[in-house]
């Protein structure tokens, strides 16, 4: 996204009532998806394998525009950031589910390692478990314009999380995060670096970023995937599960590949209970057989 629209975005939405908002996003959104080949390609070929190759085709279609329309709403939410306190954002949350399993992974002092998706609206984790008395610190993506990059990151920052950056500085300070006993928490759902391994997800060998857990298993850290998706304008639903990680058999390589499966079973789940909010919106399958 541009610098001058994300800040005029910023400016102007937040003044805006959701009530207005909500049909402008409808409508661009779909729009969106009709005027990009691209869009309609990856976000098709996504909810293809999401849905299931007997799925009718028009099915596949409306919820690959629902996926645009999710990405248009991820870009509003963060813009309505600055003005929203984080009293303001846990308010907005309808159900939150699973954080006694969270606490319970931090008291045990050893790190938690929280994986999150391009799904809903992951931002909210920014703020809120700065909110609930939990140090935090989230891996971003690095974009382009560093304008856009230093922008986000500073917004992002008003929750109380640190954000890191994936080099390796931002690494020595992840393991160091780990080590003190806080939260890392990160989007581990598209291979954003180039460095993902192959996977099998949703049926298809896709790369896949295993980074996060091959740190929490170094560590010893506790491994939690957490969810915040839409269940209306404005409003959310939070859901955080431990990740049960398989019996270690001294073999590194392979005990890696089994946490990461158990950690992509609990994202397949996640995604098929709310498919058009996943706006992941670069291609995850790139033709690995």
């Amino acid at each position: 996204m541009p610098y001058w629209l994300l800040w005029a975005l910023m400016l102007v939405l937040p003044r805006v009532p959701l009530r207005v908002i909500a049909p402008l996003a409808w409508v661009g959104g779909g729009l969106a998806w009709y005027a990009s080949r691209r869009l309609r390609e990856t976000t098709t070929d996504h909810m293809r394998h999401v849905l299931g190759v007997s799925a009718p085709r028009r099915t596949v279609q409306a919820r690959a525009r629902d996926c645009v329309r999710a990405a248009a709403w991820y870009w509003i939410d963060l813009a309505r950031v600055p003005r929203m306190t984080p009293e303001a954002t846990f308010a907005c949350l309808d159900s939150v589910e699973g954080l006694d399993e969270l606490f319970q992974a931090y008291d045990a002092g050893q790190g938690v390692v929280l994986l999150s998706a391009h799904l809903g609206n992951p931002e909210v984790f920014a703020t809120l478990l700065p909110h609930l008395g939990l140090p935090t610190a989230i891996f971003v993506e690095p974009l382009a314009d560093p304008r856009v990059h230093a922008l986000i990151e500073s917004t992002r920052e008003r929750g109380g999380a640190r954000m890191l950056e994936p080099d390796p500085g931002g690494l020595r300070a992840a393991l160091t995060q780990i080590r003190c006993g806080a939260v890392l928490g990160g989007l581990a759902d598209r291979d954003v670096l180039g460095t993902g391994k192959p996977y099998v997800f949703f049926g298809e060998r896709a790369a896949m970023p295993d980074g996060m857990m091959e740190m929490a298993l170094r560590s010893g850290a506790a491994v939690v995937a957490g969810w915040v998706t839409r269940t209306r304008p404005g409003r959310y639903a939070a859901v955080v599960e431990r990740i049960a990680l398989p019996e270690t058999s001294g073999d590194r390589q392979n005990d890696l590949e089994a946490a990461q499966y158990a950690y992509l079973d609990a994202l397949e789940r996640a995604i098929r209970r709310a498919p058009g909010q996943w706006f992941a919106l670069a291609p995850v399958w790139r033709g690995l057989q």
